[in-house]
């Protein structure tokens, strides 16, 4: 009878062991599945794209992957001669830059009050800002719209200018909430000692917050820039509902780019497909460039909150 616990004991033990081995590999088997087909799932519309910017036949499909007439600068040519491209990327970025300065500006302030003052509204206006970004941004074009009108924008001799930084109002404001809630979740991260230490060694509050804080927040404020960055750069829906009877040139790059493809009788694909190509260049070279900065302040942001 001992030799018989002997000889069965390790298939016993061994058979919990192989189960777990097999639910291991079975579980990475399928998370590789799952990130491999998302990875399809994402990069397979961005070659189609791709490719059909240097398709010359007016179509985003072909019979092969590879375009039968293929054409490295035909469809960009076409994209700076037949529209004002140029004047949409310009107001495009334009409108990206000063939003992203403006809004980073006002958040970092804002951050460094909800995070190291107390007063008696505090609690009540962080709650508005969540309640605040629980709203849609869509609800409120026709309001955007009154305004606008009432202000006597398009009425006026520089309507274009106006608008502009009408919209330019709009992003500035409309970025502050959540991005105040991130700033500040980063802020308390950052141990309220170092305040403390540097008013007993006699530094003034605005010491504090541009000689000491503001070099450690500097991953969030990055992050948060890049964000105000790219916001209105995909933004189609509000410059469409806000410049629609403006100019050609007084367009946004979204709203240029999809007038090519609104009108089904006269509309190129192709081209459309070479200006959305060079305007995702800035987005992927930002996003590259400070992806450590993103990875890096949105997890220290979320320690504290």
């Amino acid at each position: 009878m001992e030799k018989t616990i002997t000889l069965n004991s390790p298939a016993k033990a061994a058979s919990p062991l192989n189960r777990h081995m097999i639910t291991k590999h079975l579980g990475l088997a399928c998370s590789y599945a799952f990130l491999i087909g998302m990875a399809i799932v994402i990069i397979y519309p961005l070659l189609v794209t791709l490719m059909s910017a240097f398709n010359v036949s007016n179509s985003l499909y072909s019979t092969s992957f590879f375009p039968e007439k293929f054409s490295l600068t035909e469809n960009f040519v076409h994209l700076f001669t037949d529209t004002p491209y140029i004047s949409w990327y310009r107001n495009t970025f334009l409108v990206s830059l000063i939003t992203m300065v403006l809004s980073t500006a006002i958040v970092t302030v804002s951050g460094f009050v909800y995070s190291r003052y107390r007063y008696q509204s505090r609690k009540s206006a962080l709650m508005s800002l969540l309640i605040i970004q629980i709203i849609p941004s869509g609800s409120g074009l026709i309001a955007l719209y009154a305004i606008a009108s009432s202000l006597g924008i398009y009425s006026s001799e520089h309507a274009t200018l106006y608008t502009y930084i009408f919209m330019i109002l709009i992003y500035t404001t409309g970025g502050i909430t959540m991005n105040t809630i991130l700033m500040k979740g980063y802020y308390d991260s950052i141990p309220r000692a170092l305040d403390e230490s540097a008013k007993i060694d006699g530094a003034t509050q605005m010491q504090i917050f541009t000689e000491i804080l503001l070099p450690l927040v500097k991953p969030m404020i990055m992050v948060i820039a890049i964000f105000c960055f790219l916001g209105p750069i995909g933004d189609i829906i509000m410059p469409k509902f806000l410049i629609a009877s403006m100019s050609a040139e007084a367009k946004t790059l979204a709203v240029g780019l999809m007038g090519l493809i609104n009108n089904i009788k006269e509309s190129n694909y192709n081209v459309f497909a070479a200006g959305a190509v060079l305007a995702a260049i800035p987005p992927v070279v930002v996003f590259y460039k400070f992806q450590d900065y993103i990875v890096g302040g949105l997890t220290s942001g979320g320690v504290k909150g």
